[in-house]
Parts: C-alpha cells; structure tokens; sequence
C-alpha cells in the first residue's frame, strides 16, 4: 500500500520526517500511566497541526519493550468512500518514507471471518496512514493490522477482536475531535467528549460526542469494559495551539487505554 498522503499530511523526505517526529517525540511532556499500555486513542490530521498531541501516545509506546514484535491493530475511518461493516487492509505492507511496515497474518484471518476488503476505501485514505510514521519511529519490530470503519457496529467490531487481543497486541483508535467550531466552543465540546469516554458512556457518546471515528472510540470503550482497562487523557489541543486561527479549529485528544 502506497503513502499516498506523504508530501502533505507529513514530510515525504525520510530525514526530514523522522527530525519532525523526533522533535515532536522530545517535546512532548511525558505522561506516566500506572499499568500496562493497551489502547490509545490518536488524532489523524497533519503533523503540523496534531502531531504535539499525537506524539504524547507515541512516548508511552516508545516505552514498551523493544525486543519483541508488537502487532498494532489501527481502527481508522473511511473519509471518502462508504460502506457497511469493515474494510480489512490485506496488503503485504503499507510503505512508509521511513521504510516499509508489513501487515500481520491476523488481518487476512479478520477478513475470512469478517468477509470485506474494498480497495477503492484504502487508497488516498490518510486515517490509518498518518499513524505509521510515529510506529515506525516508537517502536522497532512492528506489524499492523488496519481497519477502516464506514457505517459499522463498535459491538461487532469489538467481538470481532476481543480474542485477539493478547500481551503483545496494541489498539489504535485513529480520530479526531470536533470540527470547524470556534475554538471556546471546540474545548468545551472536546471536553465533553473526552470526559464521557473516561467515564464509559456509549449514550452520551453516541448522542452528543463530537470524533469523526467515533466507531473506533466505541469500539475501544466497548473492549475497555469487557478486559477491565483504565481510562486516561494523556493530551489535548486545537489547531489554533499550533496555527493561531481561532475562528474554525479542529479538536485533538490522546487517550490510553491500561491495565
């Protein structure tokens, strides 16, 4: 699979992408979590305008054990081409300037389960793509398995991966929060939003919570419950925070997920 937002979302040139996100990586506070990291909840938009926020997760997987292969299950959202259910991405790999990430065997095993692959939704698709980068940085052996979400059930998602979901497997819910409000309007929606998944309401959030991927938020709360996973803001900001325009911002937040 092609990087085709390389050059936009992110710096195409590969010493030049991995100074950004080194320099993101170092300037993020770190954040100290009490448990073991299983989740995360991530924004998607452009480095330049969620990449502060973004890089406070990537600190606490850059954590994580560094001799064993971590297999990262991405719930993206499909921007641009809908469907019901889930599209499986069951390519070899997913290209990267920094090199390649290969695709786990579990994603082709999903899909004989599952049944969906729809090409035409992955490609031009940045909500799983801008995530790997910050993977290819954080950690060294790494495979992914990525999900993209259209008109789909969070509890048939959730079913679908809660056997899977072992000591070396991490989840990434890929969203980001409210869209083109006035920044004092933005925080207190983004506020909202994140206080009802720390607190584990599937009501609020299906009725009033502003995230473009709410699915794999749900999703993630869904299998929080069942596995007995702590919840925890780890980061938050707007684009104004980085590009000043308070008139339309766009909401950023980073979520764990531990136990």
């Amino acid at each position: 699979m092609s990087d085709s937002v390389a050059g936009s979302f992110y710096p195409s040139d590969p010493a030049h992408l991995k100074r950004t996100i080194d320099t993101f990586m170092r300037e993020a506070d770190e954040h100290k979590i009490d448990g073991k990291l299983r989740a995360l909840i991530l924004p998607h938009a452009g480095y330049t305008y969620s990449g502060p926020v973004a890089s406070k997760g990537y600190r606490l997987i850059r954590n994580l054990d560094m001799d064993k292969t971590w297999r990262v299950i991405i719930i993206g959202l499909s921007h641009f081409r809908p469907f019901s259910g889930i599209s499986i991405g069951v390519y070899d790999k997913y290209a990267t300037p920094l090199g390649p990430i290969p695709v786990s065997s579990l994603a082709r095993d999903l899909l004989v389960s599952s049944g969906s692959f729809i090409p035409e939704a992955h490609e031009n698709e940045h909500s799983i793509e801008v995530q790997l980068p910050f993977l290819k940085v954080a950690l060294k052996h790494v495979e992914i398995v990525p999900i993209l979400t259209s008109n789909t059930k969070p509890k048939m998602l959730a079913d679908l991966l809660e056997p899977h979901m072992d000591d070396s497997t991490l989840l990434i819910a890929s969203t980001d929060l409210s869209h083109m409000q006035p920044d004092n309007r933005a925080r207190e929606l983004d506020a909202s939003t994140l206080n009802w998944i720390i607190d584990g309401d599937e009501k609020l959030l299906k009725k009033r919570g502003q995230a473009c991927g709410m699915t794999g938020i749900l999703t993630m709360l869904i299998l929080s419950k069942r596995l007995g996973w702590k919840r925890e803001q780890v980061g938050y900001a707007t684009s104004a925070d980085t590009h000043g325009d308070k008139t339309r911002v766009v909401g950023y937040g980073c979520v764990a997920c531990y136990e």
